[in-house]
């Protein structure tokens, strides 16, 4: 079952100045070292792939908060990321110079890796299937499609999102759904787990997070998939 606020659409452009402090602030009771996320979460995905794409899109990259780790954490890959907030691109673009920032999509560059950071839950249930025929289109026939998103079981997330003023629009996805939906788009699970279950201020317990990922409480979730090519 899907979790939503309300079909409010949200323009990215209007957070694109103070998007990390907006989630600072809906964060503070719990958290106060918003970068640790995204240095573990690129830790998990260079862990789950094992190997260096030669091209990462970051698809939904925002101003850039997880594109600046993956140039440190791939320094042999070509980093690219597109988002539909042309302000946002602007302002990675500025601060971030070595990343390519694409502005739309219709381009004959294909990856061995496309990127999404908690993009899902902004894009309607009605238009997630042309989202995915979309990303299927882009990645090289042996391209992985990896996905992090927020967990509706954990009440910590769910109180965040319900607080998070870019988030009015957000429609939730248990991990299952999201499987199940990937496999109808001739996506094939390679792996999955929840993460996220230790703030920054105990942070050496990360090196337990992968025991847990199974259980079903951690803030976020992690899938990964590669194309499906006998039933395209």
């Amino acid at each position: 079952m899907n979790s939503s606020h309300n079909s409010k659409k949200i323009n990215f452009d209007n957070y694109a100045n103070n998007y990390e402090n907006e989630i600072s602030k809906n964060l503070v009771f719990f958290e106060n070292d918003l970068n640790y996320y995204y240095i573990k979460k690129v830790e998990i995905l260079k862990n789950e792939l094992r190997h260096d794409p030669k091209n990462i899109l970051d698809f939904g990259s925002g101003i850039g908060a997880l594109s600046r780790h993956l140039i440190n954490k791939f320094p042999k890959s070509n980093i690219f990321a597109h988002d539909e907030s042309k302000k946002s691109l602007d302002l990675l673009k500025k601060n971030i110079p070595k990343i390519n920032c694409l502005y739309n999509l219709n381009i004959n560059q294909k990856f061995d890796l496309i990127l999404l950071s908690n993009v899902i839950h902004h894009v309607k249930s009605s238009d997630r299937n042309k989202l995915f025929k979309k990303l299927f289109s882009l990645l090289e026939t042996d391209g992985i499609l990896f996905i992090f998103e927020h967990n509706p079981y954990n009440p910590i997330t769910l109180r965040i999102v319900a607080n998070c003023e870019f988030d009015a629009d957000a429609e939730l996805i248990k991990k299952k759904e999201l499987i199940k939906i990937l496999s109808n788009n001739n996506f094939i699970k390679l792996s999955s787990g929840y993460i996220h279950f230790f703030p920054s201020n105990i942070g050496f317990m990360f090196k337990f997070e992968k025991l847990l990922k199974w259980f079903f409480l951690g803030a976020q979730y992690f899938c990964m998939f590669k194309k499906n090519q006998t039933n395209k």
